[in-house]
C-alpha cells in the first residue's frame, strides 16, 4: 500500500504584539521556528515542510533549516488573519504549480516540545481511522 502524501505547513509571521519576533527567539540554543521545521523534516511520513511567512528573516532562517518557503501576502500577516486562510493560500499556491498533496499537518512554531514522534503517532492514528 502506498503511503499518502502529507506536507507540513508552518505559519510564521514576523509581527507579534505579545512577544515581538517570537518565531525567531532563541530557545535552548535554537530559534523557536527551528523546532517545528526539524520535527517535520525528521518525520518520515511528511514529504515537504513549507513555511508561510511575509518576513525576510524568517524566510532565510527557514531555508537554512531545510524548509521551503511560500511568501505570505500582507493581508494574511495581520493579527486578524486566520490560520485557515493561510493554509488555503499555501494549498492554492501549490495547486497553481500542479501539486496537490493528499493531506497536510499544521505545525505552529509556538509548540517547540512537539517532536517528529508526536507527529508520526498522530498521522498513524489519523490514517488508520
Amino acid at each position: 500500500m502506498n503511503q499518502p502524501e502529507v506536507i507540513a505547513i508552518i505559519p510564521a509571521r514576523g509581527g507579534s504584539k505579545g512577544l515581538p519576533r517570537k518565531n525567531l527567539r532563541s530557545l535552548a540554543g535554537k530559534p523557536l521556528i527551528a523546532y517545528s521545521i526539524l520535527a517535520a523534516r525528521e518525520c518520515s511520513q511528511i514529504s515537504r515542510c513549507i513555511v508561510s511567512t511575509e518576513d525576510q528573516e524568517i524566510k532565510q532562517l527557514s531555508l537554512e533549516y531545510g524548509a521551503e518557503v511560500i511568501a505570505r501576502p500582507a493581508d494574511l500577516a495581520t493579527d486578524l488573519a486566520l490560520s485557515a486562510d493561510v493554509v488555503r493560500h499555501v494549498l492554492e499556491t501549490l495547486s497553481g504549480t500542479g501539486h496537490q498533496p493528499e493531506y497536510f499537518v499544521l505545525l505552529q512554531p509556538t509548540s517547540p516540545l512537539r517532536t517528529s514522534r508526536h507527529i508520526q503517532q498522530c498521522l498513524q492514528a489519523f490514517l488508520a481511522s
